[in-house]
């Protein structure tokens, strides 16, 4: 809900801007870019699987621990340009795969009350096969100021901003050999950035920035063959991007 509520503002917010006709200055435009994703360690953490009755007690807890590997981001927007601010609708998609091993943690215990007492559990705290891929598809509305008149060589504008929205976190692949259920779970999103951009006619801009980007809590379930586990993974990247701004 609370991600639902943040995606409706952050549209309204842009959609309330671009929508304003008394700005002599405001100029639409486009834009494209892509780039290089470096994701930060997720800490694939499990949160424990408890289901009581009165003939029954199971639990299972997991975790996963491995790097991941530089991925790629690409993505596109649509803003509007009022002088001195920028805002935008930004969408974009960025993917990272794991390392070949991650460590796996599993704790998975069951008690039954039937006709006596039944009573299983098993561990693993092991080194597996790891080919995972966790991706983050997001919708963002940015806020981005421009540095203008610094007097700097070829018209080169700095600029920062962030924004805020809601993003799909995905995970899928296989670890330990078994391959996984694609899943995926919306959560709230935020980044914030800087950059520079440089025209290359008179209207088409050439641009590139850092950005941090979040989307943290994310719920991704381990099935099938973890027992109904789940792991809470953080989509905590830096990007460094390049792109085209077109104005319209």
């Amino acid at each position: 809900m609370q991600t639902r509520k943040a995606l409706m503002i952050s549209v309204a917010a842009v959609a309330m801007s671009m929508s304003v006709t008394s700005a002599q200055a405001a100029s639409a435009y486009v834009s494209l870019f892509g780039g290089g994703s470096f994701l930060e360690k997720p800490g694939l953490a499990g949160s424990s699987q408890t289901h009581t009755t009165t003939t029954l007690f199971f639990q299972s807890t997991q975790s996963v621990d491995t790097s991941f590997k530089t991925g790629f981001v690409v993505g596109g927007n649509w803003g509007v340009d009022w002088g001195t601010f920028r805002t935008e609708l930004e969408l974009a998609y960025r993917t990272n795969k794991s390392s070949s091993r991650a460590h796996l943690r599993q704790h998975y215990e069951v008690d039954l009350y039937s006709f006596g007492y039944l009573y299983y559990s098993t561990n693993v705290d092991a080194i597996v096969p790891s080919s995972l891929t966790l991706s983050a598809f997001s919708l963002m509305a940015n806020v981005w100021y421009d540095f203008h008149d610094l007097g700097l060589p070829g018209d080169i504008t700095p600029y920062v901003g962030g924004g805020i929205g809601g993003a799909l976190v995905k995970l899928d692949g296989s670890l330990n050999s078994i391959n996984l259920n694609q899943k995926n779970e919306m959560v709230f999103a935020w980044q914030i950035g800087a950059g520079v951009s440089a025209p290359i006619s008179d209207d088409m801009k050439l641009f590139l920035d850092y950005r941090y980007f979040a989307a943290d809590g994310a719920h991704l379930k381990l099935s099938p063959g973890f027992n109904g586990g789940d792991v809470s993974g953080d989509f905590d990247s830096h990007t460094v991007l390049v792109g085209l701004r077109l104005s319209l």
